[in-house]
């Protein structure tokens, strides 16, 4: 008989991961290609980026002896109706793909969820509570003891959302620029900029926005590009310098907010314990705590008994127990700690 096993996807404006786990917690293949979000790249690159992490790991689960009971993915870009219109059929070819290389069981249940819920289930123990993650953009969900589920932001500047990398390096350049002619004070942002870029004045950032003028490799107005700043600001802060932990600061207490008007949407009250998983990239790396500190401390001034925590493992992790919750068998205790230890023993996914 073959042993019954999920699949878990992690597709993400940078990067995708892929793994695959027996029921009882055993890891049986992971894989790490590149970004996969459509809003994008569009739904065609979208598929191929996604197939060419996702097939490796099921001709693996296939030489493995292992049937697919259940798929799990979290995919940045799901955040409307309309939005799950053109991923929910393309996950499904997905998923027939994968089927004619391994077993799948009929009927096998697959669970779609933005990528922030991914955070939200890797860091608990029933993804009750709330999640904020801050990679090259921010987001915040959360999910009620009744299964009700809310997204607060995560779609975009313009709409007024933030909180990840390319928000932070924005508001970097900004004071470096203000400083540049007194509206603002010195800051190391501007020291770090120019070596960065290799040029010796902060007004030539300029000629990064001129077509032809950018190095080799460099997406001119990339939100991926922009957000190579954002490690500058921690280590300005952490040496100290005041712009940068300003910069910081304002940040988090932009996603505190996000995460209190989740926390109050789900249900919780100001005397509930409120489950907070902190993750993503910028949040998971950073080299000085003002920002985590922030969102925290924005959060508890609403709910007292915030429980906060950094991610430990890969949020593909989460897609894992959000496919073995939909498989409909009960999830083994310590089964979470010990298939994120095997995670994380693959290096970076």
């Amino acid at each position: 008989m073959p042993v019954p096993a999920v699949i878990g996807i992690d597709a993400g404006n940078t990067k995708t991961a892929v793994a695959c786990a027996t029921l009882n917690g055993a890891l049986v293949a992971a894989v790490r290609g590149g970004r996969a979000n459509y809003q994008t790249t569009g739904p065609g690159p979208a598929l191929d980026a996604l197939l060419s992490s996702v097939l490796p790991v099921a001709d693996a689960a296939a030489a493995a002896g292992v049937e697919v009971v259940a798929f799990g993915a979290g995919l940045t870009g799901l955040d409307r109706p309309r939005d799950l219109a053109v991923l929910d059929p393309l996950c499904a070819d997905l998923a027939t793909r994968v089927a004619a290389r391994v077993p799948v069981a009929p009927g096998a249940p697959r669970v779609l969820r933005n990528d922030a819920f991914l955070v939200l289930r890797a860091g608990t123990d029933d993804g009750v509570g709330v999640a904020v993650s801050s990679g090259t953009g921010g987001n915040c969900v959360g999910q009620g003891g009744d299964g009700c589920r809310v997204q607060v932001g995560g779609l975009g500047w313009e709409l007024g959302d933030g909180g990840g990398a390319h928000d932070i390096a924005m508001s970097a350049l900004r004071a470096a620029g203000r400083a540049r002619d007194g509206r603002g004070p010195p800051t190391l942002l501007t020291d770090f900029i120019l070596a960065a870029l290799s040029i010796e004045r902060i007004e030539d950032v300029m000629d990064f926005a001129i077509p032809g003028n950018e190095p080799a490799g460099f997406e001119r107005s990339s939100p991926r590009e922009i957000a190579m700043f954002a490690p500058f600001v921690f280590e300005a802060a952490r040496q100290g310098d005041a712009v940068a932990h300003r910069v910081l600061a304002d940040t988090g207490r932009e996603l505190g907010l996000a995460a209190r008007v989740a926390a109050a949407k789900i249900g919780f009250g100001p005397g509930d314990p409120l489950p907070l998983v902190l993750g993503g990239s910028v949040l998971c790396h950073a080299a000085d705590p003002v920002f985590a500190d922030a969102i925290v401390g924005d959060v508890r001034s609403a709910f007292p008994r915030v429980r906060p925590a950094i991610l430990e493992h890969p949020p593909v992790l989460g897609a894992l127990l959000l496919a073995i919750d939909a498989s409909g068998e009960p999830l083994r205790p310590q089964v979470r700690d010990s298939l994120g230890r095997e995670l994380d023993e693959t290096g970076d996914l």
